[in-house]
């Protein structure tokens, strides 16, 4: 009657779990998009950079112009320009996300979806293009400033007509000068900001290029995999590529 039953074969053994806290959280990293998160923290930072600098610089050069109607639309444009690129870097960063290997071997596992996928990246490489060439223009503008700055201040004069620069008709001298070179000093810096800012965001619109076209290259890569999936499972199995492999 004291009959027992076993649930498991004898020869059964229980898998061991031995993978170490360390390892998991490589594996776990390596699912972070980093190439793509690394640009868009470039982005913010340049994004930052350039609203705090430009909202304050505008003001400050009214004030020291003495023209409250000096470019009356620029923080307008700034804020649309910055809530314009915030959005289109996070978009980035979330395509970059789920088209950088593995996760684009879970959700664009088939043919139609990983075209579908190669579609959506070119869409995002030629829009990248397009602002990575904006950009480098704005920077060239925002030179423009920081180039006129230097010179006022380099330049051994008495006084200065605004209208030599492009604006008012307005002479200082004297006392009025003097303030007027610390003020520029004060500029320079934020000028110097905008400027780096900038390039900042350049450089971000470059890496996403670099990205987005590595990412390109993958799903190609893995299309042709997906299309000789039946062809050769072994090989494809085998491949540091597959599209069977379902560790996330």
């Amino acid at each position: 009657m004291g009959m027992s039953y076993k649930l498991w074969p004898e020869s059964y053994e229980e898998p061991a779990r031995n993978e170490s806290f360390g390892n998991r959280v490589l594996h776990c990293l390596s699912q972070v998009p980093c190439a793509s998160l690394i640009a868009w923290i470039i982005l913010l930072v340049g994004l930052g950079g350039l609203t705090g600098g430009l909202l304050i610089g505008i003001q400050k050069t009214r004030d020291l112009v003495d023209s409250e109607h000096l470019l009356w639309f620029l923080e307008y444009a700034v804020a649309g320009v910055v809530a314009g690129m915030f959005v289109f870097g996070t978009l980035l960063l979330c395509i970059g996300h789920i088209s950088t290997d593995p996760t684009s071997r879970h959700i664009f596992h088939t043919t139609k979806r990983n075209l579908c996928a190669q579609g959506l990246n070119i869409t995002m490489l030629v829009f990248s293009y397009i602002f990575g060439i904006a950009w480098v223009l704005l920077t060239a503008i925002f030179g423009v400033p920081l180039y006129l700055l230097i010179n006022i201040l380099i330049i051994d004069v008495d006084q200065i007509n605004l209208v030599n620069y492009g604006l008012q008709d307005k002479v200082f001298s004297g006392t009025d000068f003097d303030d007027f070179l610390v003020e520029a000093d004060r500029l320079l810096v934020i000028y110097i900001t905008i400027f780096v800012s900038s390039i900042l965001i350049t450089v971000s619109m470059i890496h996403f290029l670099i990205v987005i076209s590595s990412n390109l290259t993958h799903l190609k890569d893995t299309r042709l995999a997906t299309l000789n999936a039946y062809a050769d499972h072994t090989e494809m199995q085998n491949s540091k590529h597959s599209v069977v492999d379902t560790t996330m």
